[in-house]
């Protein structure tokens, strides 16, 4: 992955079925998957928020593949978008610093 895109509306918007079925559709055909969908409760009766984070293979297509997505429809309205550059880290599993 090179990019993750952060999505944030609000929990109870329409269009949040169409996000995630443009978003499966990325899973297959491998040029994306959907790495978490976290919700945080609202203020006060309000709605809360839903933040999306989808993982791109290509960094080059987010911008294109949101835009299309707000022509579309598909983005909830007032969704806010951040773009995440992923940068590799190298670490080490457990089991191997047990079994050298």
């Amino acid at each position: 992955m090179e990019v993750v895109l952060l999505i944030e509306f609000e929990a109870a918007a329409p269009g949040r079925a169409a996000l995630l079925e443009r978003v499966g559709a990325l899973a297959l055909s491998g040029r994306g998957r959907l790495s978490f969908l976290g919700t945080a409760p609202g203020e006060a009766d309000g709605p809360g928020r839903e933040v999306l984070a989808v993982g791109l293979a290509r960094a080059a297509e987010a911008t294109a593949l949101v835009a299309r997505w707000r022509e579309d429809g598909a983005l909830p309205t007032g969704a806010s978008v951040r773009y995440l550059a992923v940068q590799p880290l190298w670490s080490m599993e457990p089991l191997a610093l047990m079994f050298p």
